[in-house]
């Protein structure tokens, strides 16, 4: 003998604790996105003042001051916050000066946990 089972009873879709643990995940991801959005914003707008300093034709390599100076101006500009002197090394070698920026973000994710990255960026200039 067959048993018939009653199709029309069969659970179809997310359960209320399902949407719950979907909804969760989708909020967490969402909150990890607007965290590490603005550090590498922020890397990538530093590169980009890099980069002009590379091609500015009217800018002194040999001067570490000056290069500093228009870094840091370019930096204000581009809104770069949190990158200090001490993050910036700048090497003379062979007529080229390679400027080398390290420095690590960090800001809370939840509660008392961190996220953070460490970046280096660097650019070369041959006069």
């Amino acid at each position: 003998m067959m048993r018939h089972t009653n199709l029309g009873k069969r659970q179809q879709g997310l359960s209320t604790v399902g949407i719950i643990a979907v909804v969760g995940v989708f909020g967490l991801l969402v909150v990890t996105f607007f965290k590490v959005f603005p550090m590498y914003y922020g890397n990538f707008k530093l590169a980009s003042a890099l980069e002009a300093i590379e091609n500015d034709g009217a800018l002194d390599p040999k001067s570490k001051k000056a290069i500093w100076d228009s870094l840091q101006k370019r930096m204000y500009i581009n809104e770069v916050r949190g990158i200090t002197r001490d993050d910036v090394k700048m090497v003379r070698k062979n007529g080229t000066t390679t400027i080398t920026v390290t420095y690590e973000v960090r800001d809370t994710y939840i509660g008392n946990l961190f996220i953070g990255a460490t970046f280096e960026e660097s650019a070369v200039i041959n006069r």
